[in-house]
């Protein structure tokens, strides 16, 4: 995690937008404690970019995954329990 204090941020702003690039964002501290963070405009567009729909969403986390590790929908169909499942009474 990189850091820098505010003062160090003030005085070297261009090199620090510069590291921005890395896709590593850059934490500012007063006293030493954290109090904002820089981010490059490509990791802010991830935090705030909103899906249409929850489909798209589960496909593109599909589609990062693994290959090997993704199930095909023949095989969450055989997983899938096709019982009725148990009977059940408030009663006693």
């Amino acid at each position: 995690m990189k850091t820098s204090t505010i003062a160090e941020a003030k005085n070297n702003l261009s090199q620090l937008i510069n590291q921005l690039g890395s896709d590593e964002p850059i934490h500012l501290t007063r006293h030493g404690k954290p109090v904002a963070v820089m981010l490059s405009e490509a990791n802010y567009q991830k935090l705030t970019h909103k899906d249409n729909s929850l489909y798209q969403a589960i496909q593109q986390w599909r589609n990062q995954l693994d290959s090997n590790i993704a199930l095909t929908e023949t095989e969450l169909k055989c997983m899938r329990a096709t019982s009725q499942g148990r009977e059940f009474s408030w009663d006693e």
